[in-house]
């Protein structure tokens, strides 16, 4: 507390919560540049997987790795620890938001309040990134939730061109568009996309497919419900998929005036609920995702802004973990 007080920054310890370093896709990974940063200022960092987690008597322990560098990646021998010795928890797995996932979260309740969560693990589990931008539908592009194919027919009649997305999964990952044709052919992209990988029938989103993609699908990097970061995802030729995952091509952008009242709009709630990293996806001007559960993009905000985007979200994390409230000032600001 004395060094805070005479301006000399505390080591936190910091845990990533990951999935395996082998699967990590180097283009467009941000949880490698934000321990990078971390390790820059003497902080703390430590990698653990889910194989690894073990709860028993109400402590939840962790089979830890002492991150030491991230280009090339160089960790220590594990050992275990209790969770509850860490300062910052920030759960990094990708989706998808399956049992496994579930799971994770409700281990993670029982850390202590005193841990503090990047983002909170209830608001992983209470927030489908798809689902979570409908809580603002004057901003949202048509959209159906449903696993009934007679809903999704109607839909795709209605709106004549509809793209369907699992619920559950990551960077355009089972996204398909259905055109309507008056001979019913459309009827078996439909009865395709509802079967999950278990071949039995799930909920899928059908949103109208916005023609605007072609310009770019913008992700806008949110900290604490501040825009900190925007880059334009433009799909490659012959392709609708503005995903970097999917090939498309990363320019930069700005805001559009909707799109800043659209962030100022949603900023509270995000705040609230402990969502303290996010990434909103606009395509037209609509809200399409916000994605929560590890947002990325860092890496190619970077390239085109000419920023190092990881420092002000390290800055914003120390921030929260000092004695003062976090960023309340940044939400009369935000974007």
């Amino acid at each position: 507390m004395m060094g805070e007080i005479m301006g000399i920054e505390k080591i936190r310890k910091f845990l990533f919560v990951m999935d395996p370093a082998e699967t990590l896709n180097l283009e467009t990974e941000t949880s490698l540049l934000l321990m990078q940063e971390l390790l820059r200022r003497d902080h703390q960092v430590y990698w653990l997987q889910l194989e690894d987690l073990a709860l028993t008597l109400n402590q939840l322990m962790g089979r830890v790795m002492a991150v030491m560098a991230t280009e090339p990646l160089r960790r220590e021998r594990p050992v275990w620890l209790n969770l509850n010795q860490f300062d910052a928890v920030l759960v990094r797995k990708d989706p998808p938001f399956d049992t496994q996932y579930l799971q994770l979260t409700l281990l993670l309740d029982h850390l202590e309040p005193g841990v503090i969560q990047f983002n909170d693990v209830k608001a992983l589990r209470n927030f489908n990134e798809k689902l979570l931008p409908l809580l603002w539908p004057e901003f949202t592009p048509p959209t159906l939730i449903s696993m009934n194919a007679e809903q999704l027919e109607d839909f795709a009649m209605e709106h004549k061109h509809m793209v369907l997305k699992p619920l559950n999964d990551c960077s355009g990952r089972g996204i398909a568009k259905v055109i309507w044709d008056k001979h019913g052919n459309f009827r078996q992209q439909i009865d395709r996309a509802l079967l999950g990988a278990d071949g039995k029938p799930s909920f899928v989103v059908a949103q109208k497919y916005l023609s605007a993609v072609s310009q770019g699908d913008k992700r806008v990097y949110l900290v604490n419900g501040r825009s900190v970061g925007v880059v334009n995802r433009i799909p490659k030729p012959g392709s609708f998929l503005a995903n970097i995952h999917q090939g498309a091509m990363s320019e930069a952008a700005v805001l559009s005036s909707r799109e800043k009242h659209i962030i100022r709009t949603i900023a509270p709630f995000l705040s609230k609920q402990g969502i303290f990293l996010a990434g909103a996806d606009f395509i037209g001007g609509y809200l399409t995702e916000l994605n929560i559960t590890s947002p990325s993009a860092v890496r190619q905000i970077n390239k085109v802004s000419g920023t190092q985007l990881e420092r002000i979200i390290v800055d914003a994390m120390l921030e929260r973990l000092s004695l003062r409230p976090c960023c309340e000032h940044w939400l009369g600001k935000a974007a």
